[in-house]
């Protein structure tokens, strides 16, 4: 059987309405590489990456009010209308940042409920700490679907304030801060490389080191808030294994935060539920170790970042809208 004489022109049938729809080259790539094409399948389209094959087929896309497409255009030639701006751009980072102002001017909104609450006591006090984890939690995921995660990361905050008190809660509350900043940090250069990037595996690479540098970044975070916050906190919220557990929360949740900011909501809410029910399982084993509570954050965090990692190295993940924080 041969094969067409004009495999490109079969493939845009295939998507003519994604090709349709699209407003840069960069969506038609992200949403091909979302269907499982690859730099290896854009090579049998004639091309030497799925960038390149997703810029053809925006240049021979017609639109409405567009003629029909004419003759192939040879790769290269630059497409007959100028794509709109493409994600990233400053006429895009204006108004994203102009949202996300206000909200980070609230990031200290947990600490200071907690703090506020370690200094009353009774009812009073736990109506202030649950406001700074219902705050937190809406400072952290958009709302939606991605509020399910924070569901999921109820139990593990409500399992360490019952183990260790109110004041164990003041570092993660503190670290909400660092939080919010890697994530939008994370999002911004990873869209920036997305821009720039020339193949989905040039892409991958500097999107998994963005990953780990945000992942460094905000651990250096917390860690340094729990130092700091070290000689003020009570003593049940000051051991080592709190201290443990607390940091392999705080890393736990922050990829949830990151992958239900890009839109990959299951895998951020499994991995704090299979979090909290191992805690429920510890919680009620008679004599069971405290330093077993780190371990399960901590290993549920380091077996998440397997799926995180891959799916957000994808340009699937990061194309269109700048992901809002509200």
């Amino acid at each position: 059987m041969r094969a067409p004489a004009d495999p490109v022109r079969v493939l845009m049938h295939r998507h003519r309405e994604l090709c349709e729809r699209a407003t840069d080259p960069l969506e038609i790539a992200a949403a091909l590489e979302a269907h499982g094409v690859t730099d290896s399948t854009a090579a049998r389209f004639r091309h030497r990456d799925v960038f390149s094959l997703a810029e053809e087929l925006y240049a021979r896309t017609p639109r409405p009010g567009e003629a029909a497409e004419g003759p192939a255009r040879p790769h290269g030639t630059p497409p007959a209308r100028a794509p709109l701006a493409p994600p990233g751009t400053a006429r895009h980072r204006a108004p994203a940042r102009r949202r996300r102002l206000p909200r980070r001017l609230l990031t200290p909104l947990p600490a200071a409920l907690v703090s506020a609450g370690m200094a009353v006591p009774g009812p009073l006090q736990a109506a202030l700490t649950a406001a700074a984890v219902l705050a937190g939690g809406a400072l952290l995921y958009r709302p939606g679907r991605a509020r399910l995660a924070a569901l999921c990361a109820l139990p593990l905050v409500a399992l360490l304030w019952y183990r260790a008190g109110p004041g164990a809660l003041l570092p993660p509350a503190v670290a909400v801060v660092p939080a919010v900043w890697c994530r939008d940090w994370f999002a911004a250069r990873s869209r920036r490389r997305l821009a720039g990037s020339r193949s989905l595996r040039e892409f991958a690479g500097g999107a998994r080191a963005l990953l780990a540098g945000s992942l460094l970044l905000f651990t250096a975070g917390l860690a340094a808030t729990q130092a700091a916050l070290w000689p003020l906190l009570p003593p049940a919220a000051a051991g080592w294994a709190v201290t443990a557990q607390t940091t392999a929360l705080g890393v736990l949740l922050f990829e949830s935060v990151l992958l239900a900011a890009h839109g990959f909501h299951r895998a951020a809410a499994a991995g704090p539920a299979v979090a909290g029910a191992l805690h429920l399982l510890l919680v009620a084993l008679p004599g069971a170790p405290p330093a077993l509570h780190a371990a399960a954050s901590g290993t549920t965090a380091a077996v998440l970042l397997v799926p995180a990692s891959r799916a957000l190295a994808g340009a699937f993940a990061h194309h269109g809208p700048p992901p809002r924080t509200h």
